[in-house]
């Protein structure tokens, strides 16, 4: 079988797919849309099941995918997702398959999802404290994405990664303690810097935590050493926590 390469004008090959499933989501977070919601996409403008399992077929037998992240929106949500990963890891050659959720549900669908062939997930946490959770995604489900993370690791999704956003005057203090969290329980913790996503155009670059904000202030309580692994065309900085496993 002759297949093609996905490749920009860069020279970069990509290998990853991200799928995204569902424009909606039960939660609403102050960088991502306004607390009263938006007007969802209709049911039939999203591709069916059907559809989706085709793309995802193309993309890994004829261009060289090798890794399908199914997003959202919060894919959850989807009511097809066991149906669609299933499907995805019956394909040959089989790519990797994880899903971006901000766990909400997810103590109820981890292992039917892993026992379809889902293989990790990435959990959105963006603070540990139950009162800023309230805060900044208007809701009470703080426990809830605990226990999904929980869940997570006893069905085998791992390694479980924590995507965090740290907005200033919020939760910008917290990166130190989201990393104590993230290795005292095994996760894999990424911090992401905000984007001007949000619905009320109220982004503003000065408010944005940099990067090196977020380095200076891990560096400041532990010792990172750049990792060595090739990072391909990932755009991540990744760093190794002296002291802890890789």
């Amino acid at each position: 079988m002759t297949r093609l390469a996905l490749t920009d004008r860069y020279g970069r090959t990509a290998t990853d797919l991200r799928v995204s499933l569902t424009d909606r989501c039960n939660l609403r977070c102050a960088y991502c849309m306004p607390e009263e919601g938006l007007a969802w996409l209709p049911r039939p403008a999203l591709l069916t099941d059907d559809e989706v399992t085709r793309l995802v077929r193309i993309a890994v037998r004829w261009l060289g995918v090798t890794e399908v992240r199914f997003t959202g929106g919060e894919p959850l949500l989807r009511p097809g997702l066991p149906g669609i990963v299933a499907a995805a890891a019956a394909l040959d050659p089989r790519p990797v398959l994880s899903l971006t959720t901000n766990g909400l549900g997810l103590d109820k669908l981890a292992v039917k999802l892993a026992d379809v062939g889902l293989d990790r997930v990435n959990v959105s946490l963006d603070t540990l404290s139950p009162a800023r959770f309230n805060q900044l995604t208007h809701r009470n489900r703080h426990a809830d994405v605990l226990a999904g993370l929980d869940a997570a690791v006893e069905a085998g999704l791992g390694p479980v990664k924590i995507n965090s956003v740290l907005l200033r005057g919020l939760n910008d203090d917290e990166a130190p303690a989201l990393l104590h969290f993230a290795l005292a329980h095994g996760y894999e913790q990424r911090f992401i810097e905000q984007m001007p996503l949000d619905a009320g155009h109220v982004w503003s670059r000065a408010d944005m935590v940099t990067a090196e904000e977020i380095l200076a202030a891990l560096s400041a309580e532990f010792t990172l050493l750049p990792d060595p692994a090739e990072r391909g065309a990932a755009p991540a900085q990744t760093w190794l926590v002296a002291g802890y496993p890789g």
